[in-house]
Parts: C-alpha cells; sequence; structure tokens
C-alpha cells in the first residue's frame, strides 16, 4: 500500500477516535517508551482520551521522560470496555504486548506501527518500515506529513528512541535522514544530554558487577563461529537489578572481532529464557537466528523468548 495512504488511514483512524489504548512491548527500551510518551503527548494537544499501558513499569533510568509516571502496567486495570482504538508501538506482535489474548477479546481497530522486520502485520493498519532506525522515526515522518508540529515532549520521545535503537548512531540502519530528524530534535527542544546521561551513564555497581559476570562466562563456539554468555535468575536476584539494567550488555560484547555473532541468553522469573543476538557483519542476519526460535528483529540485532531454564550440565549451559 502506498506510505501516504496509509498515513492519511491512520490520521483519519486517530481523528475519529475517542477514547484509545496506546501500548508496545514487554521489559520496554527507550523507543518502545519514546514511542508511547511522543504518540500520547500528541494526541493530548487533539483533546483524546488516552490510557498508556506497558507490561513493565519504565525503570528508572527512562523515568526523565514526560508522561512516563502515567504508564499503568496491570492489565487488570485497562478498561477495554471504554476504548474505541489501540495504538501498539514498537511491537513485532501481539504476544509481546503480554495482553494479546484480551486484545483478541475485544476486537478494537489496531493502529501497528513498527520498525521490526519480523512484524506480524497484525493490525487493521499497518505502518512498518524495516529501515528506519526507530519506530520513534517513524512516528516524525508520519507527524510531518500530516504537518504536525512536534514540540518539546514530542521531541524528547522521538529523539530518545533514535539514540537507543542506532547504538547513539553506530549501526548501520542510520541515515542522514536519522542525523536531520535528531538535530531538528534538539532544536525543538529535546536534551541530549539529559537522555545520553539517564540511558548511557547511569549504570550502578550491581549492574557493572553483572556485566562483569557475563564477561567471565563468554565463550565461543567454533561450530558455529558464535560467542555466547548467560545470566540465570539467580544472578538477577543476586544483585538486585532489572531486566532493563541488561540493556546494551548484547551490543557491548558485539565489539569482539573473532565471532559472526554474539549471543546473551538471560532467564526470566516466569520459565522462559530470553536470547539476544548481535552481529557487525553484513554477511550474517541474526534476526534468521531468532526467528528459528521464533522470535525475530533486525539484520544486525534481534531477539527470542522461549520457554525453559538455564542449566549448566557436563557439556556446558543447555536450555532445559
Amino acid at each position: 500500500m502506498n506510505q501516504q495512504k496509509i498515513y492519511t488511514d491512520i490520521a483519519n483512524k486517530l481523528s475519529s477516535a475517542k477514547k484509545i489504548l496506546l501500548t508496545t512491548h514487554e521489559n520496554p527500551d527507550g523507543d518502545a517508551l519514546g514511542s508511547l510518551v511522543a504518540m500520547y503527548d500528541y494526541l493530548l494537544t487533539q483533546d483524546k482520551q488516552c490510557f498508556l499501558f506497558c507490561y513493565n513499569l519504565a525503570e528508572h533510568q527512562f523515568q526523565f521522560l514526560p508522561h512516563s509516571e502515567k504508564i499503568i502496567e496491570d492489565k487488570n486495570k485497562i478498561p477495554f470496555a471504554d476504548f474505541d482504538l489501540i495504538i501498539m508501538l514498537d511491537c513485532a506482535s501481539l504476544h509481546r504486548s503480554r495482553i494479546g489474548d484480551l486484545i483478541k477479546k475485544v476486537n478494537l481497530p489496531i493502529i501497528n506501527i513498527d520498525h521490526h522486520i519480523s512484524n506480524e502485520k497484525f493490525g487493521d493498519i499497518n505502518l512498518i518500515d524495516a529501515k528506519a532506525v526507530s519506530t520513534t522515526q517513524i512516528l516524525y515522518d508520519f507527524f510531518k506529513s500530516q504537518k504536525i508540529v512536534i514540540k518539546q515532549n514530542m521531541a524528547a520521545g522521538i529523539l530518545t528512541g533514535i539514540l537507543t535503537d542506532s547504538g547513539n548512531f553506530a549501526y548501520t540502519t542510520t541515515t542522514s535522514h536519522t542525523f536531520n530528524i535528531a538535530s531538528e530534535m534538539l532544536t525543538s527542544g529535546a536534551n541530549v544530554r539529559s537522555i545520553l546521561n539517564a540511558t548511557k551513564k547511569r549504570k550502578d555497581l550491581p549492574t557493572l558487577q553483572v556485566w562483569g559476570l557475563a564477561l567471565n562466562r563468554l565463550q565461543y563456539s567454533p561450530k558455529y563461529d558464535i560467542a555466547y554468555t548467560i545470566l540465570t535468575q539467580s544472578d538477577i536476584k543476586k544483585f538486585n537489578i532489572s531486566m532493563n539494567d541488561l540493556e546494551g550488555l548484547a551490543s557491548f560484547l558485539n565489539t569482539l572481532k573473532n565471532a559472526k555473532a554474539v549471543l546473551v541468553l538471560t532467564e526470566l522469573d516466569d520459565g522462559r529464557v530470553k536470547g539476544s543476538f548481535r552481529t557487525n557483519r553484513n554477511d550474517v542476519d541474526v534476526s534468521k537466528f531468532a526467528q528459528a526460535f521464533g522470535g525475530g528483529g533486525h539484520q544486525k540485532a534481534a531477539g527470542f523468548e522461549i520457554r525453559g531454564k538455564l542449566e549448566q550440565t557436563n557439556k556446558g549451559w543447555a536450555i532445559v
């Protein structure tokens, strides 16, 4: 479908809606939360009644974002009967929102905006651009297409998504368009220093100790040319950290030059194991690996979640 036609369809749907549910994926990163607050701030200017939901509350490093305190994590508090529209942001599948079963039951129209190549296109309107560095970049393009003025709060959300999902402009999905947007967001009032300080420069001692543990366990598989490491729930509980404290670990390990890809396996608290793939190689597509385990993502950054737990065996660590 023509991109401009999709923009127009979204604008018309937003115009006619009165009460809107905004949500994203579990364990939200900067792009997920930046997308939520940017769209929420815009809808407030249009006198829309909105409800922000995320399965996990925004971690401390993202509490600088405007409206982050309004995000609800208890799915039992979502007044589905009040809504006439759902907007899903930065979420490749309904499952990753952790309320997919409830959404299917209410049968409300869904606007699906995302930049993951593995997106399942579950929306009534799907705005998917796998070439965009972040979902907030897609929102920027939508806002511009509708001649919407991007104010300070929206700019903060958009720039946060771009910085965190581009690795501070380090990933190959970064283009001149990305830099131009970032420059404009600064002009619109976003504070790049506060974003970087909150997302990159405030790791506490327990977080770095766990990162050190992951480094100590780093191993190399010559058969698959992959370096990998693991973190268990015992590790996470021992150091009293959250999953968001591990954000960036896989990308940091991706600086290893003698492996085609790196994999971080992390035991979650609900009987699942999360895998995070990264690569710097142009001839490797880690999203294909992730898809083999029911996940997805991008060519150079992808992930998956499967049932099981990490256990050390005579042959090494295994998911059982």
